[in-house]
This record gives structure tokens, C-alpha cells and sequence, in this order.
């Protein structure tokens, strides 16, 4: 990453919030199933352990991770740097 040309603007948008998400896997549900699920009912999802993690921000494919447990804590290490230019 350059440097920025504008310092203040640069420490400004560093306050700004974005939104992250991790995605683990999709599943299709008809309302009806939606409905019918119960606590502590388990979704089996498309992706398995140790497969790579999808990370968005602000809706833009970033990076990719891999789960983590720290501190009982569940996490994601960053494994890869996405390149916009190579995306669809």
C-alpha cells in the first residue's frame, strides 16, 4: 500500500466502520425448514474443517483465513490477500 497523499483524510477514514464478514458456507432453506428448526439443531454447511474462510468487507471479497480457537475464543488467521484486479 502507498503512502497517502492526505495524512488527515488517511487518519479520518481509519475511524470509519466497516462491515466483516466470514463466510463459513451457504445452505438453501425453504421457509418452511427455516421454521421448523429447533435450538441447538445443527446446519450442515457446504465448506468442511480446515477449508479456507471467505472474509468481505463492505460486501468486496478482501481475503482468505482459516478458523481459529484462542483464548476459547473462535477467530480467523488471515491466509491470503485477495487482489481485486484477479476477482470477478
Amino acid at each position: 500500500m502507498t503512502e497517502p497523499g492526505n495524512p488527515a483524510l488517511h487518519r479520518m477514514l481509519m475511524d470509519v466502520p466497516v462491515r466483516v464478514e466470514v463466510v463459513l458456507g451457504e445452505m438453501r432453506l425453504t421457509m418452511e425448514e427455516l421454521s421448523a428448526l429447533t435450538p441447538g439443531e445443527v446446519l450442515t454447511m457446504e465448506k468442511q474443517t480446515g477449508e479456507p474462510v471467505d472474509i468481505y468487507v463492505s460486501g468486496r471479497l478482501i481475503a482468505r483465513g482459516k478458523l481459529v480457537v484462542a483464548d476459547g475464543e473462535l477467530g480467523v488467521t488471515l491466509t491470503e490477500i485477495v487482489d481485486a484486479r484477479t476477482v470477478n
